[in-house]
Formats: C-alpha cells, structure tokens, sequence
C-alpha cells in the first residue's frame, strides 16, 4: 500500500504542473489578444474621399468634419477634395478616383440624365444661397438684356443659381440676349464685375459683400427669395449605397456631427478661423460673413427634399431632352438619413 505522504506529495506535483500549464495558457492568450488589439489598432480607417467644387464657405461642414476628427469617430479617412467645378468633381466619382460628390441638384439631375445611377443621400443646404450680383449702373432686370452674366462653368451649381435668378428676374438667356461669360471661381468673376467685362454674376457671401459695400446691385438675394432649390449635398452611386451602407452612414452622421458643431456658438472661433485659412482670407470680418452666412443656410437635419429639385429640373429639361423623361425625385436617396433620425442619432 502506497504511503499517503508520498501520495500527497506527488499530487501536490501534479496539480503545481497544472497550475503552470495553465497560468501558461492565461498568458499566451493575453500575449495574443495584445498582439491581435496592437495590430487592429494599427490598421488605417478605410480611405474615403469626398470631393467639391464649390469655391466659397459652403463646404465649411465637410472641412470642420476632417480638422475635429468627426469622420474618424465613425472608422473613416475622410479626405475633402477641391476641383474646379461641379461637373469635374461628378467625372471624378463616377470614374472611382472619388466615392462622393458634395455638389447641387443641378449636377446631380444632369448626370442621372446621362444615365448614371448617383443619388443624394444627405442634404446639407437645402435652398438657395448667395446674391446675384451687377454693377451699379445695373438698377433692374430689365438693364441686364443684351448684356454678359460671369458663370464658373457650363451645367455648376454657380451656373444654376445664374439660371435661377434670371427665372425669378423674369429674363429668358435666349430672348433676352444674355451671354454666359466662363471665368472660373468666385473671386474671377468678382474682378470681372469690377474690371466691367461682365455685367452680372451670383457670388456667394463671402465675395459678395466687398461688392455691396462698394456700391454694386445686389439684384436677387437668393437666400431670401422663395425659390426651392436643394444646394450643396452628400452625392453617391446607388451601387454604392448598396455595397458599402455603413460607410455611407458613417459619412452622413461624420457630417451631422460637423453641422451641429458648426451651428454652435461656442465653437465660433474654431469655425471662422477654419474659413480664412480654406479659403484663403485676410481679413476676420470676411470670414465673419461666411460663418453667419452658413449659420442661415445648413440644415439642421440633412434630410433632401424632393421638392428641391423640381424648380431646376425645369429650368434645366429647357435644355437637355433627357431630362424630360425622367422623374426628378428619383434622385433622392432618404432611407440612410431617416435611418439615422429614427435610432434617434
């Protein structure tokens, strides 16, 4: 019979063996699960570029969403990408060198027309803005027959508030005998206003407000006038919508967070401060008229109507045949912002 001492004591043996193999085990795995954690952590945020060819504050959200970190609260890398004008940016989203398009109706009806499959899943100004400019020698509508209007491009969002506000001035382009003159961004067309070889242009806030101070005709305001119109807003692929919802979320709601930072008092400083250095400002009291400006302007839900887009499609289905065979609310991709309102975000 075996001796309980020398019994007792191999089991202590055999249970201490144990007790290492486990605590071994405890550390391998804790030892894997940092190692695991460590490279998670390394891996960069999903790389997602946005671009815009807007030349004054309007994309103030999408900047502040970068700077404060707002798109990376939600697991992406967000980059905000100037080009020259509405249409170019489109190009570059439907080529895939971008995956999203902060642009206007305009562009967005022009190239569903063509066939494209883009929608507006948020919309960030929900009507018109900026002032449709002339020279002081332009007193009224009527003194703008025969004469030049200054626009950024061809089918821009500048274009379309132009188009806008000689609809609601009551003046046809054609009949009228008013030229489009092509100069590029708002402070071009500000200088053509001054040098006299155009007559008229919308200018945004911003670029406006020297010129009224000097005595130019601010002939529409159309931040004030009764013209539905769905600005500058968050624009995709359907396909996209499909393929990558979460990503599109974390956009939307990266922006959300960006306007309601924007729309708060306290973060003045931050926001004016971040439009003098995008847009290049020398002055504070500039960057002052764009931050109030936006502060009128951003939707506090980003939620696209439809009947934002119907007074343009007119305009534009003038012009373009294709237009007139298609439904403009089709356009208009609600169901991932209403999404995020009913969970209550």
């Amino acid at each position: 019979m075996r001796s309980p001492i020398a019994f007792s004591a191999k089991l202590r043996r055999a249970v201490n063996v144990c007790v290492i193999r486990v605590r071994d085990c405890f550390l391998v795995a804790a030892l894997a699960l940092t190692i695991l954690s460590s490279l998670s952590r390394a891996q960069p945020a999903p790389l997602f570029r946005i671009a815009y060819g807007v030349t004054g504050e309007n994309p103030t959200a999408l900047w502040v969403g970068v700077e404060q970190g707002f798109y990376r609260k939600h697991g992406l890398n967000v980059e905000a990408i100037y080009m020259r004008n509405g249409p170019l940016s489109m190009a570059a989203m439907v080529s895939g060198d971008v995956q999203m398009n902060f642009t206007s109706a305009n562009n967005v009806l022009n190239a569903a027309a063509a066939g494209l499959d883009v929608v507006v899943v948020a919309n960030v100004i929900g009507q018109g803005e900026g002032i449709f400019m002339a020279r002081p020698e332009i007193h009224k509508a009527e003194d703008l027959k025969g004469k030049s209007v200054a626009i950024q491009s061809i089918g821009g969002g500048g274009w379309a508030y132009n188009m806008l506000a000689l609809d609601y001035l009551q003046l046809d382009p054609e009949r009228d005998k008013i030229q489009f003159v092509v100069l590029g961004d708002q402070a071009s067309r500000a200088q053509a206003l001054e040098s006299g070889r155009v007559q008229a242009s919308w200018i945004g806030y911003t670029f406006s407000e020297p010129l009224r101070k000097k005595g130019y005709t601010a002939l529409v305001d159309l931040g004030r006038a009764p013209i539905p119109y769905m600005g500058s807003s968050l624009v995709t692929r359907r396909q996209f919508v499909r393929q990558e919802p979460k990503a599109i979320e974390g956009i939307i709601k990266g922006t959300l967070d960006a306007v309601r930072y924007v729309r708060k008092p306290e973060n003045k400083s931050v926001v004016t401060q971040t439009i003098m250095r995008r847009l290049r400002l020398s002055r504070p009291e500039e960057a002052e008229v764009s931050y109030h400006a936006i502060q009128n302007l951003y939707s506090h839900d980003l939620v696209p109507k439809a009947a934002g887009v119907k007074k343009i499609h007119q305009i534009l289905s003038k012009a373009n045949p294709n237009l007139r065979k298609m439904n403009p609310e089709e356009i208009v991709e609600d169901s991932l912002i209403l999404k995020i309102h009913a969970n209550g975000y």
